[in-house]
């Protein structure tokens, strides 16, 4: 039987279909229609804004578990693809307590400023993980969704370029003006606080990868991916608390940015497969 999806509920059978399989079917209908009449789908309703409020509820409901089971997902997988070396995962799990107790507390408090020195500079412990330790293999990196190294190194340089414009943003503005002054259709007529400034440079640092996020897979995958940055400090305290504190010796296992790496998913062994533009023999990273 191949049920179709129209409002008069039409189905199709094949052609070896056989007396008794219509028998059987048509058994079936008959147990459904009593099943319908058991649970009074065939009473009027006198309840129809709970059911609909009960309907709404399972819809929006199970909408909410597929997103979170997504989200969770999306973790997983940025977890075990890149986070495998103790110094990475010891600067995650300091820079998130750094956010949860500090940066996060300092929105509701509304202080901009303090809390995006504190997002910076936890960011930038966090991230140093990434760019001076993590043994990446680019293959795997691959399954991740939303940031990943490009992108990251790209966010980065945006910021040194916001703190360069602010710092000689007197001159910037006089050039500005001068613009404004001598050129009848340009109209700069705006300023920033500095707080309005950090806060728009730390929004722009997420927003253009959301936007990006939006326009390949939609709206709701774009604030799934929102969530799951914002929770990433929670989850990451929980994942990463046994490595509050690390042997000493892992800093100085740092990684080789011109090497090819390879991980394992099963035992999260790394090799190395390639230095440079020389391949070597396949060789465990202690």
């Amino acid at each position: 039987i191949f049920l179709g999806n129209y409002s008069t509920g039409k189905f199709n059978l094949n052609a070896d279909a056989t007396v008794k399989d219509l028998e059987i079917l048509g058994d079936r209908f008959v147990e459904a229609a009593k099943l319908m009449k058991e649970h009074g789908y065939f009473e009027p309703n006198k309840h129809k804004l709970r059911m609909m409020l009960r309907l709404l509820f399972r819809f929006v409901w199970n909408y909410a578990n597929i997103y979170y089971n997504q989200i969770m997902e999306d973790k997983r997988i940025d977890i075990e693809v890149s986070h495998n070396h103790p110094v990475n995962k010891f600067g995650h799990f300091w820079s998130s307590v750094a956010m949860l107790t500090l940066a996060y507390p300092c929105i509701y408090l509304n202080r901009p400023l303090t809390c995006c020195l504190v997002f910076l500079l936890s960011h930038a412990v966090r991230q140093s993980g990434h760019f001076f330790y993590e043994h990446q293999d680019r293959d795997m990196e691959k399954l991740k969704f939303g940031h990943k190294d490009g992108s990251k190194k790209e966010a980065c340089a945006a910021l040194l370029l916001a703190g360069v414009v602010y710092r000689y943003r007197a001159a910037i503005w006089e050039q500005l003006h001068k613009i404004n002054n001598n050129t009848p259709n340009f109209n700069f007529n705006f300023h920033f606080t500095p707080s309005q400034y950090a806060v728009t440079v730390a929004f722009l640092t997420i927003l253009p990868h959301f936007v990006e996020i939006v326009h390949q897979y939609g709206v709701l995958r774009g604030i799934s991916w929102m969530i799951k940055i914002w929770t990433d400090p929670i989850t990451d305290v929980i994942d990463f608390y046994e490595y509050a504190r690390i042997d000493p010796k892992w800093f100085l296992v740092t990684k080789d940015p011109h090497a090819v790496y390879r991980l394992d998913p099963e035992t999260k062994t790394v090799v190395v497969v390639k230095v440079g533009g020389c391949g070597v023999n396949e060789k465990k990273v202690e």
